[in-house]
């Protein structure tokens, strides 16, 4: 059991592939739907993760650039939540969303609406990352998801990279405030 905590999540997730592949039963899982499975939940558990992260600069944060960031994830994450709930359906994914969800991260040496910042433009960097390979998927779902999903997640990257930059240079911060 112990080698098991151990393993990497990308070695526990190629054991249960192959577990589904090998033993779910009668219905054999393709690696495709595999595949549009575990986007399904990984990005539906980001999504909850962006939704928790907004909600804890808002009481967190005292800095206007944050709490105007924080308040335009909330409002956009909705939609996203939305469409991706509206995928998982079609593809018969059930998505469970935990009683509260969590989110904690401590950085040593920065405040927390830097680490905040900083957070928000590496995740977003990532979920751009996998979308952008959604968009290359066999199912047509996912991929018109991706298609229609990556313009949105590139502006959230954008407006994060914008408010890493207000909080360097507080100047910056009337030119975040201002544009949606």
């Amino acid at each position: 059991m112990a080698d098991l905590v151990r393993m990497t999540k990308a070695k526990f997730f190629l054991v249960y592939a192959f577990w589904l592949l090998t033993f779910a039963g009668s219905h054999k899982v393709t690696a495709e739907e595999l595949v549009t499975v575990d986007f399904i939940r990984f990005a539906f558990a980001k999504n909850l993760s962006e939704v928790a992260a907004a909600k804890l600069a808002l009481k967190t944060s005292n800095s206007p650039a944050v709490q105007a960031y924080a308040r335009y994830r909330l409002d956009e994450q909705a939609a996203l939540l939305d469409s991706l709930e509206s995928l998982a359906q079609q593809e018969g994914v059930m998505l469970e969303r935990p009683p509260q969800a969590a989110y904690v991260f401590i950085r040593k040496g920065e405040t927390f609406d830097t680490a905040y910042a900083s957070k928000r433009t590496a995740e977003l960097k990532r979920m751009v990352r996998v979308v952008r390979k959604a968009m290359l998927a066999e199912n047509p779902h996912l991929r018109r998801y991706a298609e229609q999903t990556l313009p949105l997640l590139m502006h959230h990257w954008y407006k994060a990279q914008q408010l890493v930059r207000a909080l360097n240079n507080p100047a910056q911060t009337d030119s975040l405030l201002a544009t949606r």
